[in-house]
């Protein structure tokens, strides 16, 4: 099995980062003591700034894929940890008619022929305010991401255990 963990935001708008954070802390801990994953599974840690359908190169081929990243929600709390599915995330456009969700990418990458995960995890945090230029994580979500970092490794660790 291979797992693609991708951490998607933009380091510029604060919280908004917070998914690229996730990703290269558990990418330099699987780095310095790897965990023994089953014969043949592959972990694989990736940041990105794309969306939408440019996803659709970095994640074609994997089996399991796991994303970090904000979420908008009203009245939300900063750093509290949503864990959904792709079938809970809508599949409508979003606020361009450029944009297009991960449920539409996975269902675009399907009708192209192209391997697409067949497990679909999100790990989405909220986040205020985002969008304003910031080039660090707030303290309340500086406080929180030792909580998303532990969710995101079960996440992983669960995946792992399934292709044993």
């Amino acid at each position: 099995m291979n797992i693609l963990v991708l951490g998607l935001g933009n380091d510029f708008y604060g919280d908004d980062g917070v998914g690229l954070e996730v990703v290269r802390t558990l990418k330099k801990e699987w780095a310095a003591a790897p965990p023994r994953p089953a014969e043949g599974c592959r972990v694989e840690f990736v940041e990105s700034l794309l969306t939408g359908i440019g996803l659709i190169d970095v994640i074609v081929g994997c089996d399991a894929l796991v994303i970090v990243d904000t979420i908008f929600k009203p009245d939300p709390v900063t750093g509290r940890i949503r864990l959904l599915e792709a079938e809970d995330i809508r599949d409508i456009p979003g606020p361009s008619p450029h944009y297009v969700s991960i449920p539409q990418t996975l269902t675009i990458g399907k009708q192209l022929g192209l391997r697409m995960p067949g497990v679909v995890k999100i790990i989405a945090v909220e986040a205020k305010p985002l969008y304003h230029l910031n080039e660090d994580l707030s303290e309340d979500m500086k406080r929180r991401l030792p909580d998303i970092i532990a969710a995101t490794r079960d996440v992983i660790s669960n995946l792992v255990a399934l292709s044993d």
